[in-house]
């Protein structure tokens, strides 16, 4: 065999093993995937077996399966967000620093103390009899709206501080043990290392706000305190009534230590790790008086069976509710102040007897369908409830795991006969037993939906007790559209239905406003949104979409330019036919049949008019008493205008709304809603808004009554508007084409005129048509924007359009060949112009009437523009420093130059200043310089354009933020450039009436010249 077949062969087999061992080294790798992290430092094995001797000595063997098996039990040890407090006693665990929160503020409340602990290993070589040896970290945090930090993958103390947070990291080590104390329980004992939160002489309080952060690192030449012990113990068993989990930490020093601080007290609860045993004894026995009266439901509510319930159920996972307003509420009683059966905390307070409003949020949800083939339509479920006020973000209080009396566990049953799922509910910790679970958590899930019932789901918190009962606390989750598409999708479409009750009140207000001059005028030319089939749910659906919003808008009309803006949000819940939305692309996950189509009257199908509900929302203070309506309609495509009747919750807090009889299931509906939108035929040019009104039907003394409103909202986004984009690139494509072509005509004309009166061209203007010449080549020449440029919002990323198809590019030659011919015409009468004066200079005498001189007239007009550009330049700035004025500049040129481009427009659009001021210079002229169809047809091209580009707005991408809703151009305002426009005519008009003024008068000259000499002649004969 020659070398290189040998080499080649080695080659091969290095590579086969490389491979092997790479492919068993990933193989080991994943092997030891579920094990335990190995970061753990077991060195404290005889002190901690010192230090937990008491807790052992009362422990039960324990009985060890496989070291994965274990490991997967043991992962239920671990918690995240739980709560924790400290003994009153003088020596914090660590210090915070509240500056991030103005000085005036004082509001306990809004701190959260939150600890997490993780499992990190576990030593099988270290077993005892009775216990094994563990490790772990624990995070204990003071902030004020975040959750504890992701599971560490160091083993490293560490201390953290900055404005609004302290966390202080443990690593601990110690044993895992099990009792069958407290109806079976597990225990950890641990003892754990810290940096210390307070170095040595910072006891005074006015040295803990110093900006300190301590790492492995950074602190390693600080002295570590190990004096630390941790105890969590947890419930064998995962019920109703045990699944806390308790923890106290405590330093082993002296209490005149520096290093010492006082008890703290933990508490959390198992999670999803845990397998949760239904069937508790408190359930059982509370049963019977679980379901209450219903005729206070709504419907007879979704008849689920066992497996459907579970399904549904399951969806609710970290879900939040609003909490309804104590009907019994005046503003002062004892009803307005109680949030129970929960027990507010000291730092909740209410603020001129009202309340802060309050949120419930359910997690931890376990359901389990019945096995029994005679029971099939039942299910066991637990849930856990959290009570969170307002400001508290939800995401935060949804991660807590800690049991307080603002938390309630709970318990039932489902069965679809009584179209209700009631639970027995405990209050805060559940070790009280019977004592603490004295309360019934009834969920209601309505099958239909109307206008004053918008809840997917609805319950209520009431006592079993008939002794130390309260009014039942009331909470519901309001459905959205945006819902129906994502988190309730198959849901809505296979459950829920609308029932209508306003249209018989939204076609009154219909009929009022129907035969007006504009409406006939609008069904006429212009074309809103709409659908060719209402039967086609996907059209429905799309159209939907399309009437659905959300923007800015601001009073109409404007009185004060100063307000702000208020955030408009219309969603459309059901149209015509189809309630909620449909995606053709979801097919598969549901039946298309299953979809909840509505009966329409018939005289809605004739006039072509539409049923619609939908929610409306107004974001600002000025409209807190109708921030939330639910609406009820007739939409009518032909003029683009959907007239509702409104409902909104009436405020409870005033004795004379409790029981107002014009209220319907405690809800305003006397509101009248009137929604315009704008046309689609016009959507090329002008950007798509609406018009919102809304009235109330009420007296003025009534205290629900209101002022009417009315809003014009700023532009709406939508998503496919390339139709738009290739009729407005026709358009202008084709308005330049027609600017071009009438600019030639108008510079042919004259010359044709100059040929004829040849005695008119040296009191022609050279600077106006070296301005013209100079404009019609710099796009020539530079590739800039040929009349106008194309008008967008301009943002962080350039929108991309499609590519110049060849209909484009022919239109791009055209317009390029008549820019050419335009140039050379203005250079041609420019060259006209200079033989002309060149001529005259050879004659004697010269004086400036027989000769004319353009550099007087080049530099006034000079003078003017660089005057009108500087001022404008020092009024931009002005807007800019006021936020009036705002600019990307990103990829984006000085702008100042900017500026000059956008100013170039408006010589273009003076280009009559030159020709004035030469009138005015050669005093004496006495002929007609220009003809009518040259300076009046130029004027009406400059015209046109300029008035094009006001009516236009920028064009709109497909997503946009508010930040990228800035015009690329906004040199002028809108009441600029109408001075400017009104300019135009106005130079037009002096030209006009400077010819004719000096030709009168050059006619009156010669004709008094032709009588002298006529009378001389007859005096000489």
């Amino acid at each position: 065999m020659d070398i290189p077949h040998l080499a080649h062969h080695l080659f091969v087999l290095i590579f086969l093993i490389f491979l092997f061992n790479t492919a068993a080294t990933q193989s080991s790798n994943f092997e030891d995937s579920n094990e335990p992290f190995r970061i753990c430092k077991y060195e404290r094995f005889a002190e901690v077996q010192r230090e937990c001797s008491s807790f052992m000595s009362s422990t039960s063997k324990l009985k060890l399966e496989k070291e994965k098996v274990y490991y997967e039990t043991a992962t239920e040890l671990s918690f995240v967000n739980g709560d924790w407090v400290q003994e009153a006693g003088g020596a914090p665990l660590m210090p915070f620093d509240d500056s991030d929160m103005p000085k005036n503020f004082s509001n306990p409340g809004s701190l959260l103390k939150l600890v997490s602990f993780w499992l990190m290993g576990i030593d099988f070589s270290r077993q005892l009899e009775n216990a094994i040896y563990i490790c772990g970290y624990l995070s204990i945090a003071i902030t004020r709206d975040r959750t504890s930090s992701q599971r560490p993958e160091t083993w490293s103390p560490l201390f953290f501080k900055r404005p609004g947070t302290s966390e202080l990291r443990i690593p601990f080590e110690g044993f895992y043990m099990e009792s069958e104390e407290n109806e079976g329980e597990r225990l950890m004992c641990m003892l754990g290392t810290s940096i210390p939160p307070f170095s040595e002489g910072s006891s005074d309080p006015i040295n803990w706000s110093m900006p300190y952060r301590s790492g492995c690192d950074q602190q390693s030449s600080l002295s570590l305190e190990d004096r630390i012990m941790l105890v969590l113990r947890y419930p064998k068993r995962y019920t109703l009534t045990h699944r806390e989990i308790y923890g106290e930490m405590r330093s082993l020093n002296e209490n005149s230590n520096p290093n010492y601080f006082d008890r703290v007290y933990m508490s959390s609860q198992l999670g999803y790790n845990s397998k949760y045993l239904f069937g508790s004894e408190m359930v059982s026995s509370k049963a019977p008086d679980l379901y209450p009266d219903q005729h206070e439901l709504v419907d007879n509510g979704v008849k689920f069976k066992g497996l459907q319930f579970c399904k549904a159920f399951l969806k609710f996972e970290g879900e939040n509710f609003d909490i309804v307003e104590n009907s019994r509420c005046d503003g002062k009683g004892e009803n307005c102040n109680n949030l129970h059966p929960f027990v507010l905390g000291n730092g909740v307070k209410a603020v001129n007897g009202i309340p802060p409003k309050f949120r419930l949020m359910m997690n931890n949800l376990h359901c389990v369908p019945e096995d029994d083939l005679n029971e099939p339509e039942t299910a066991k479920a637990s849930a856990a409830f959290r009570a969170f006020s307002s400001p508290e973000n939800w995401l935060t209080a949804g991660g807590r795991t800690g049991l307080s009396g603002m938390t309630m566990s709970a318990e039932g049953t489902w069965n679809s006969s009584s179209g209700q799922f009631c639970m027995v509910g405990c209050v805060g910790l559940t070790n009280t037993g019977s004592d603490g679970c004295n309360s019934r958590v009834c969920l209601h899930f309505p099958a239909t939906f109307s206008i004053t019932q918008r809840s997917i789901i609805s319950g209520t918190i009431s006592s079993l007790q008939k002794r130390d009962s309260y009014s039942p606390l009331l909470f519901r989750k309001v459905l959205y559209s945006l819902d129906l598409w994502n988190s309730y999708y198959v849901y809505s479409n296979s459950y829920l239905s609308y029932k209508y009750s306003k249209i018989e009140s939204a076609s009154i207000l219909l009929k009022r406003n129907e035969f007006t001059l504009g409406t006939i005028m609008k069904k006429s030319f212009l074309k809103y949104p709409s659908v060719e089939d209402t039967n086609n749910i996907t059209g429905v659906s799309h159209l939907s979409n399309e009437l659905s919003f959300g923007a800015y808008a601001l009073p109409d009309p404007l009185h004060n330019s100063r307000l702000p803006k208020t955030y408009v949000w219309l969603e459309v819940l059901s149209l015509g036919s189809l309630f909620g939305r449909y995606w053709p692309d979801w097919s598969d996950s549901y039946q298309t049949a299953d979809i909840k189509l509505l009966n329409n009257s018939d005289s809605t199908k004739q006039n072509q008019l539409l049923n619609v509900s939908a929610y409306l929302t107004l974001t600002g203070e000025s409209y807190g008493h109708i921030s939330l309506l639910f609406l009820e309609g007739l939409y009518n495509p032909l003029d683009g205008k959907i007239f509702f009747i409104g409902c909104r919750d009436a405020p409870v807090f005033h004795e004379s709304i409790i029981n107002n009889p014009s209220l319907e299931n405690r809800m305003d509906c006397l509101i009248e809603v009137k929604v315009e939108y704008s046309s689609r035929t016009i959507r090329w040019l002008i950007n798509p808004t609406a018009k919102v009104s809304i009235s109330s039907q009420r007296n003025d003394e009534d205290p629900l009554y209101f002022r009417p409103i009315i809003l014009k909202t700023d532009l709406i986004p939508y998503r496919d508007n390339s139709k738009d984009i290739m009729i407005r690139r026709n358009f202008e494509a084709v308005l330049r084409i027609l600017v071009l072509s009438t600019s030639i005509a108008c510079m042919l004309i004259q010359l044709l005129y100059i040929r004829k009166k040849a005695n008119v061209i040296p009191f022609i203007s050279l600077t106006m048509f070296g301005v013209q010449a100079l404009c019609f080549s710099l796009p020539l020449f530079t590739g800039t924007a040929i009349l106008f440029k194309w008008k967008e919002f301009e943002g962080h990323m350039n929108h991309r359009y499609p590519r110049k198809t060849m209909w484009f590019q022919v239109l791009d030659c055209i317009v390029k060949s008549l820019l050419l011919v335009a140039f050379v015409l203005s250079l041609r009468l420019f060259q006209k112009i200079q033989k002309s004066r060149l001529r005259l200079l050879a004659k004697k005498p010269l004086n400036v009437n027989q000769n004319p001189s353009d550099i007087p007239v080049f530099l006034s007009s000079w003078t003017i523009h660089m005057v009108g550009f500087l001022t404008l330049l020092i009024i931009g700035n002005k807007k800019s420093e006021n936020g009036v004025r705002t600019r990307n500049y990103y990829f984006k040129p000085p702008e100042w130059v900017t500026d000059l481009g956008e100013y170039m427009g408006l010589v273009q659009d003076l280009f009559l200043l030159p020709q004035i001021i030469g009138n005015i210079i050669w005093k004496k002229t006495q002929v007609k310089p220009l003809t009518e169809a040259y300076y009046i047809g130029f004027t009406a091209l400059r015209l046109l354009i300029r008035a094009y580009d006001y009516v236009r707005d920028p064009l709109l991408r497909f997503y946009y933020h508010e930040k990228d809703i800035k015009p690329c151009s906004e040199l002028f305002s809108k009441s600029e450039e109408i001075v400017i426009m009104a300019i135009l005519p106005v130079l037009a008009i002096t030209v006009g009436l400077q010819q004719r003024w000096n030709f009168n008068r050059g006619t009156k000259v010669s004709t008094s010249v032709d009588l002298d000499s006529t009378s001389q002649e007859l005096l000489s004969s």
